[in-house]
């Protein structure tokens, strides 16, 4: 929940909160997107939830989780070859639906990832 990441969050209280930034996003079709910072150990938690979840959730439309989500920069823009591609974005929509699942689902995951 947010109130445990809060508390996992060793920058979170801090005097230099106003030095955090995010950055909240409009797209053409309707949708809305935020980029938020996170410190590096909420960051693994997350990743691992992620990683768990998307091997054990079933994806809509038999889509890949992970590949969608990975990000590639255009050759034109300084990216490297097509097949070399970056993580670093945790996939709030995917992590968010670990509420909605039933309590037992929960202890699984968080048991898969180390957590309680």
């Amino acid at each position: 929940t947010l109130a445990a990441l809060k508390r996992q969050d060793t920058l979170f209280g801090r005097v230099d909160d106003d030095q955090r930034f995010a950055v909240n996003f409009g797209t053409t079709d309707g949708g809305f997107g935020s980029v938020v910072p996170l410190s590096e150990q909420v960051y693994w938690r997350l990743t691992a939830l992620q990683s768990v979840m998307s091997n054990a959730l079933e994806s809509n439309c038999a889509l890949s989780q992970r590949s969608w989500r990975l990000y590639r920069r255009t050759p034109r823009r300084g990216g490297c070859r097509s097949n070399d591609r970056k993580k670093g974005v945790i996939d709030g929509a995917l992590i968010l639906k670990y509420a909605d699942l039933p309590l037992t689902d929960q202890e699984d995951l968080a048991s898969a990832i180390g957590s309680t």
